[in-house]
């Protein structure tokens, strides 16, 4: 166990770690919406911008289909009009080519609203970078960039829900905490010998730069498509039903892990991946919860985390699924979290 991250419970006789308690900061709880769920559109409600104002705004979407808008609201539901808030922030507002969004990560230190952006209209597919923050301004984060492996292409997009999917990657920053190091999107369903989406899976990687310099030799303001850094060289994982992707993590400890199917509505577990990036071990479908079930209540289907303000907010990913109870834990707490639960299954 040489060489794990401090406060990680390596005993033999250790039992199932319970899940963290919820996170609600102040400055950013309360908000409209806050209770969880869904309104009638399907709308999923997020805090908002820290550096807003006042307590109480909120940034709505609906998850259930990738061309959706996001909107701003202050802390009494009113829809802010501010710049590009103005009838909602669309996917091809700042980006004109833009058809889906493939993920989105909200940053507590550059306070903005990171969202990677596909363009189908190109074979193979193009992505972006964009952002916006509390004023409606919107930036582009980097430039057009065509990727060149196939395995990125955009998925289930006849359905256009990439970034509701559960096996559509989620954004991380590689300094570990908001406002730090560049972006990754790591799609581990991904064939880089053959350049497709079929078995065995080696993975392909975005690493996206938006603060300058250079990445993978590429100069700043692009991104570079890699297969370096996900899973050791040689290491194949997966079958037809292998979906990692939409992971948290890494965590100190390079354990990542997400939930893809839940079975709560009868109070019972969550079940989903686990995989040491480290070592390229993969656990398929393992048990994330005790008998006793998680803080939160999901109506049927599927979870996503969503990378929110230093934390992972829980959310219903399809049309009926609704989030309610505790949705919001902090990153910190869910990666010790996850770290303890690989050293129970032996992935530590």
């Amino acid at each position: 166990m040489a060489g794990l991250s401090a406060n990680i419970l390596t005993s033999k006789n250790r039992a199932f770690p319970n899940w963290p308690s919820g996170y609600f900061p102040s400055e950013s709880w309360p908000f409209y919406g806050s209770q969880g769920g869904q309104n009638a559109s399907q709308k999923r409600k997020f805090p908002g911008f820290l550096n807003f104002g006042s307590v109480g705004s909120t940034i709505e979407n609906a998850l259930g289909n990738s061309t959706s808008v996001w909107t701003m609201y202050n802390g009494q539901g009113t829809a802010q009009t501010a710049g590009q808030w103005n009838g909602g922030w669309a996917v091809n507002e700042q980006w004109s080519d833009g058809d889906y969004w493939s993920a989105a990560y909200m940053d507590r230190v550059d306070n903005k609203l990171y969202c990677l952006v596909n363009d189908v209209g190109t074979s193979p597919n193009t992505y972006r970078m964009v952002s916006i923050d509390k004023d409606g301004n919107g930036a582009y984060e980097t430039a057009a960039y065509q990727i060149t492996s196939t395995a990125l292409q955009g998925w289930n997009q006849a359905a256009g829900q990439q970034i509701a999917y559960g096996s559509s990657p989620l954004l991380y920053r590689t300094g570990g905490v908001d406002g730090t190091g560049n972006f990754r999107w790591d799609m581990y369903k991904a064939n880089t010998v053959n350049d497709n989406a079929t078995q065995p899976y080696d993975g392909v990687r975005l690493e996206i730069n938006t603060s300058g310099g250079t990445v993978n030799g590429i100069a700043a303001n692009t991104m570079a498509e890699t297969t370096d850094g996900l899973i050791p060289n040689n290491i194949f994982t997966g079958d037809t039903n292998f979906d990692v992707d939409s992971m948290m993590g890494p965590t100190a400890n390079g354990i990542m892990g997400g939930i893809i199917v839940d079975r709560l509505a009868g109070g019972g577990s969550l079940v989903g991946y686990m995989l040491n990036a480290n070592t390229g071990q993969v656990l398929r479908k393992v048990t994330w919860n005790t008998s006793f079930g998680v803080p939160f209540y999901i109506t049927s289907g599927y979870v996503k985390p969503f990378p929110w303000l230093g934390s992972y907010a829980f959310q219903g990913i399809g049309s009926a699924e609704t989030a309610q109870g505790v949705w919001n834990f902090s990153r910190e707490s869910l990666h010790n979290f996850m770290d303890e639960v690989a050293v129970y299954y032996g992935l530590l």
